[in-house]
């Protein structure tokens, strides 16, 4: 540890570590009288320690006090690197105790007992790091979200165990850091995914009246998925573009695909929305563009035309993709999309499906939001070239139907009410055509005001174009009540991926 605590302060970096305990512990302490655990059904390791026991609780409790101190013993410098620590009292960073059901049913560890060990471990580290030195030291926790009544009354085993120990965490400690992977770190559209985005999106965003969490979370073994190799670089940068949607502010991924630097634009953009979820302190907002195509909704797809809305109903999901292939739609692989979901969907499918149940039915966005989007314009899908990471979604123009102009609304708490801001906003899309269009924004002095008017070179590469805007009112007195909006000035479909607003300060 301290080699990599000096590593980070040569290197000017942060440091943190995962505290790996449970099946990790040293063979001493199994000749110390600690029993030894052999489970079945699990994966990895085949025994752990019997966490309840007296001696094990005592070496571990030791432990902490021990790391506390050393760590209080190291210099100013190289306490300042930590950017935090993660306590984990069993199997590797995750919630449960054992992997695997104890053979000898004496083991077994009921959820009352779960949470008494739990609570007990967490005070001991709050105990530990009660010091001067380590004031600037906080915690991230794998936690779960508080429950109501209901899902506590339905929860058994370690799962109650895991909402108890969440409830009284809660209730004890500020949770300003925590741990959550799936699914929001390891892939997007994922069957049942609104779901958890629903569940976690207050705490995540501070929607409850608390400040937003700090969320950290990793990305491994899925890049080798089906999904993920039909075309890594789409999927990385969808990846991490769904990850600041859903609020998550540490992404981590294998350095071996960061070093390969193919997929910088994915990491960059991560890195850039990393921490911003109010937007009066955001430096920055942004809408991806796209269509999900969700069969469990029955306003869109009706089931009186398109059949009973299960998840398990093909002929549902592939009438729906019909509809849709003119514009790029199709399902690779049926099977999981009918049956699988959460992480198992994204890691067992064997392709990219349009369709799925229970999705996240929107653009991705921070603090910018689109107006009446299917009524002005089209979603496509698989859109441009391949070596590019932006065409796994896009939205058009479709001028025969008359959707030639897209509505927008920035959040109103974005720019300051005090003082005049100009803002650069950028926009990419696809250039394909010789025509061009337009981007308007209500001004100060006009409603309508255009800020550019951009020709299509028709080199059919996605391309980006930033403008400087000193003078936006950005009231909402635009078109459809918007504050910019993109507008078809001829008779092509143009195509766009991202709007992008960087606040500057304003010019005197």
């Amino acid at each position: 540890m301290d080699s990599q605590i000096r590593n980070a302060v040569k290197e000017k970096y942060y440091y943190y570590f995962v505290l790996w305990t449970g099946p990790h512990s040293p063979e001493w302490i199994y000749e110390q009288g600690v029993p030894k655990v052999a489970v079945k059904g699990g994966k990895g390791k085949d025994y752990f320690p019997y966490y309840l026991d007296q001696n094990y609780i005592n070496y571990f409790n030791r432990f902490i006090f021990k790391l506390a101190e050393h760590i209080a013993s190291l210099t100013e410098q190289e306490r300042k690197v930590f950017a935090f620590i993660q306590p984990a009292f069993g199997s590797t960073g995750d919630r449960q105790l054992y992997k695997g059901t104890p053979i000898d049913q004496k083991y077994k560890i009921s959820a009352q007992q779960y949470l008494e060990f739990c609570s007990g471990a967490t005070k001991r580290f709050y105990e530990a790091f009660d010091k001067p030195e380590l004031k600037h030291i906080r915690f991230l926790f794998n936690v779960d979200d508080e429950s109501n009544p209901a899902v506590m009354k339905g929860a058994k085993g370690a799962k109650a165990g895991e909402l108890l120990y969440a409830n009284w965490l809660r209730q004890n400690y500020p949770i300003e850091l925590r741990k959550q992977q799936f699914t929001i770190a390891i892939g997007y559209q994922a069957n049942g995914e609104i779901k958890q985005d629903i569940e976690l999106r207050p705490t995540f965003y501070g929607l409850n009246g608390k400040k937003p969490e700090f969320v950290r979370g990793e990305f491994s073994k899925f890049a080798q998925g089906g999904i993920f190799q039909e075309n890594p670089i789409w999927n990385y940068y969808w990846t991490a573009i769904s990850t600041v949607d859903r609020g998550l502010d540490l992404w981590e991924v294998d350095y071996n695909a960061v070093k390969t630097g193919k997929y910088d634009e994915g990491f960059a953009f991560a890195s850039r929305y990393s921490y911003y979820k109010q937007p009066q302190t955001s430096p920055y907002a942004f809408i991806a563009l796209r269509d999900v195509l969700d069969s469990a909704d029955t306003v869109r797809f009706p089931e009186e035309k398109y059949g009973k809305a299960t998840q398990s109903n093909a002929e549902r999901m592939n009438k729906i993709a019909s509809e849709f292939n003119t514009y790029g739609a199709k399902v690779g692989d049926l099977h999981a999309a009918t049956s699988l979901s959460g992480s198992n969907y994204l890691y067992e499918a064997k392709a990219m499906n349009d369709v799925g149940f229970e999705l996240i039915a929107r653009n991705y966005s921070r603090f910018i939001t689109q107006i009446d989007e299917n009524e002005t314009s089209v979603g496509l899908w698989r859109v441009g070239p391949i070596d590019q990471p932006y065409g796994r979604y896009a939205r058009g123009f479709e001028n025969s139907s008359g959707r030639n102009r897209m509505y927008f609304d920035l959040d109103d708490n974005f720019l300051s009410t005090k003082a005049k801001e100009s803002i650069t906003l950028k926009i990419i899309y696809l250039d394909k055509g010789i025509g061009n269009f337009s981007v308007r924004y209500d001004s100060s002095s006009d409603p309508d005001k255009t800020a550019v008017a951009i020709t299509k070179a028709n080199t059919g590469r996605w391309v980006s174009k930033s403008i400087t805007i000193a003078d936006g009112a950005f009231a909402n007195k635009g078109s459809r009540n918007s504050d910019f909006s993109l507008v078809s000035e001829d008779k092509e479909d143009d195509v766009f991926h991202m709007i992008e607003i960087m606040k500057s300060k304003p010019k005197n």
